[in-house]
């Protein structure tokens, strides 16, 4: 700022001394300056001011250039590894309560783990080669510091002639590709800015918006229907709008001047506009974004917007769906999940648990491998899940046993074929694997020992065929089948065979 100012007083006191001089003259001679000349005396003094103003920005802007090169470096290398490691351990937290969630809560964390992954994994790439095109840079910089002439086409072994030629009409020299390349990481860490205040922005909204939906909708037993038209309705104001808006303005207004003087159309068009104006904050992207499209090839910019846009929502999506199931490959033709559920699954087995038990309120026993005279079983209560159902069985369940019986009525339970009293279930706590609900033991009295099922069924009193109760349920009632290898370490009493 003081070499600002000195040089702006230089240069007044360098025209004032010009026109002071030249007035001395004139009067010596009888004649006096004119306005006209007083003006363009004063216009020197302005225009060496901004010229002096010109370069003193120049040169903050690129003292601070050279800072912002450092400092996007420092960014894109710490970031990168939060932005990888920062899905798994939110997929870690959510499914520690996931089981505890209420129908809103659910929504939200569903919708937000999809585009917490999607974003961290977009932006995670969007750093790698932010990282490379920033250590490319800085090894041109060093090997333009120490060989500034570049190559030497003199001592080039391998090329003829020809080869020489050719290279040396297609290949930039060291400056060029210094230019280029800082362009891009520049580019690039502002599209990732850009693209990371969008994603914040357009997830709040979309969070908002799906939750209320989906409680409305489950008011009448239509959650997933709910969450479809709030998301269509989403979808109308940050896609829909934009177009209308480009099409009346960049198309029919462009091309018919009549249109741009019509006060109903052009008023239409800002109304448009600034309800468009809420999908995104424009005075955060817009400046980035039109700069960066102004500049570059504006249709490949706004293709390659949309595209990584929509890698974003693949990419979270498919990782939230590889959270929450086994696998989603399709090539388990032949032992497809349906056969699997009436077989063998470790999540029905408590010495097994992995990760994705979890987020499962499945019926589990203690181990595979029973060698006593009883089975520990438990069933989960899953208020997501169960609640909807309790509330129509448990009108009136003020007491707390008619509460635990109402939670009963939800399960029954049987041993090849033999049924299990529900009496004989508690209430219970497991803070082992962060759930609540009942547990009891299937005696083995009478079992043969060998490979033995435990059937489980939930909401055992509705038929097959009977209408969901809500449209996020996948069917009305749902049997478990939990295989047991019972090899007892007593000995078994003798029956005796018909007629011995």
């Amino acid at each position: 700022m003081r070499s600002v100012s000195k040089r702006r007083s230089r240069a007044r006191r360098s025209i004032y001394r010009y026109i002071r001089d030249g007035a001395a003259a004139r009067l010596d001679t009888g004649d006096w300056l004119e306005p006209a000349q007083l003006l363009r005396g004063q216009a020197q003094v302005d225009n060496t001011t901004r010229e002096a103003k010109h370069v003193t920005d120049s040169e903050a802007m690129e003292r601070l250039r050279d800072r912002t090169d450092e400092l996007e470096l420092i960014i894109s290398s710490l970031t990168i590894f939060a932005l990888f490691s920062l899905p798994g351990w939110v997929f870690g937290r959510i499914a520690d309560v996931y089981t505890h969630l209420s129908t809103s809560m659910a929504i939200a964390t569903t919708v937000s783990t999809a585009l917490l992954a999607g974003t961290c994994y977009g932006l995670g790439a969007c750093f790698v080669v932010h990282l490379m095109a920033r250590a490319y840079w800085v090894g041109l910089i060093g090997l333009r510091t120490v060989f500034p002439e570049g190559i030497n086409w003199s001592k080039t072994p391998g090329l003829g002639p020809l080869s020489r030629q050719y290279y040396k009409e297609i290949l930039p020299d060291l400056d060029t590709v210094i230019g280029k390349t800082d362009r891009v990481a520049s580019s690039l860490f502002a599209v990732i800015s850009m693209l990371t205040l969008g994603v914040l922005w357009f997830g709040s909204i979309l969070v908002t918006i799906v939750v209320l939906s989906g409680v409305i909708g489950a008011e009448f037993g239509l959650t997933n229907a709910g969450i479809g038209i709030g998301s269509v309705a989403l979808m109308v104001i940050f896609i829909g709008l934009p177009a209308l808006v480009y099409l009346l303005d960049a198309q029919l207004a462009s091309r018919f001047e009549s249109l741009r003087h019509n006060r109903l159309f052009a008023g239409t068009v800002r109304l448009l506009r600034r309800i468009a104006g809420l999908a995104y904050p424009q005075r955060l992207l817009l400046p980035v974004q039109l700069t960066l499209q102004s500049n570059t090839r504006p249709f490949m910019f706004f293709v390659a917007l949309f595209l990584g846009v929509f890698a974003i929502v693949v990419v979270g999506n498919t990782r939230a769906a590889a959270w929450r199931n086994f696998t989603l490959s399709n090539e388990f033709t032949y032992i497809d999940a349906s056969q699997v559920q009436a077989g063998f699954r470790s999540t029905y087995y408590e010495d097994m648990s992995s990760p994705l038990d979890r987020l499962r309120g499945w019926p589990r026993v203690d181990s595979f491998y029973q060698r006593g005279s009883f089975v520990r079983l438990f069933l989960p209560y899953q208020p997501l899940r169960d609640n909807l159902l309790l509330e129509e069985f448990c009108k009136d369940g003020a007491d707390a046993a008619e509460r635990t019986d109402c939670v009963r009525s939800l399960w029954t339970v049987s041993i090849e074929g033999t049924p299990v009293p529900m009496s004989s279930f508690v209430p219970a706590e497991r803070a082992d694997i962060g759930m609540r609900g009942l547990i009891g033991l299937v005696p083995l009295r009478g079992v043969e020992p060998g490979l033995r099922e435990i059937v489980v069924t939930w909401n055992p009193s509705a038929a097959d065929d009977a209408p969901l109760r809500d449209d996020r349920y996948a069917q009305v009632v749902n049997r478990v089948v939990i295989p047991i290898a019972f090899a007892p370490d007593f000995e078994l009493p003798l029956i005796a065979a018909p007629g011995e």
